[in-house]
């Protein structure tokens, strides 16, 4: 098995050659090396690492769960470090203007009420009102996609822990969640 980072390094550069790139990501974005994600674009000759996007609890998971993050300017790679949990829990028109290509590189944990699909989607739809195009690197599920379990979310209780109507374990990975999100929700990214 090949992580999504490694195959886009392996074999997939020409979704990101020449480009401007934003990476939404956190700690969790390594390879099979525990080479980060964000350090791979920074060193790679051909693409231009725009601006990295963090989610609940900060680009390195340094926050405590429900904490507001700031964001900041990342002196290792001068680029700045938006925040999907603090002011807005999605990307904005001018974090978004000098972006030709969103990436997602996060390791979710198999269950609706993680935030980091939320975060996803909610990027998923200033992507695709951007025309901007939106590529999931993906992981395995880790809890599995044989048992599915749990309750549907009853549309009544969306939250930002719970954005649409999947199972408590939806035994999908998040590229998987990505295209179910796009097909049934009308979210309309590339």
């Amino acid at each position: 098995m090949k992580l999504g980072n490694e195959r886009l390094f392996q074999n997939r550069l020409g979704l990101i050659r020449g480009a401007r790139v934003g990476l939404v990501t956190n700690a969790s974005g390594v390879d099979s090396r525990l080479v980060h994600t964000a350090d791979r674009l920074h060193e790679y000759p051909d693409v231009t690492l725009a601006a990295l996007f963090g989610p609940e609890h900060g680009l390195w998971a340094s926050a405590p769960d429900g904490a507001r993050v700031d964001t900041a300017h990342d002196s290792r790679y001068n680029i700045p470090v938006y925040s999907l949990y603090g002011q807005t829990r999605g990307p904005t028109d001018a974090m978004l203007k000098n972006i030709d290509v969103m990436l997602f590189d996060i390791q979710d944990v198999g269950v609706r009420f993680y935030t980091f699909i939320s975060t996803m989607a909610r990027t998923m739809v200033a992507c695709a009102d951007h025309d901007i195009p939106f590529v999931v690197l993906d992981r395995p599920n880790p809890i599995g996609g044989q048992i599915l379990e749990g309750p549907l979310l009853d549309s009544a209780f969306q939250s930002f822990v719970g954005l649409y109507p999947i199972l408590l374990r939806h035994g999908l990975t998040v590229g998987e969640l990505a295209r179910l999100f796009n097909a049934e929700y009308g979210l309309n990214t590339d």
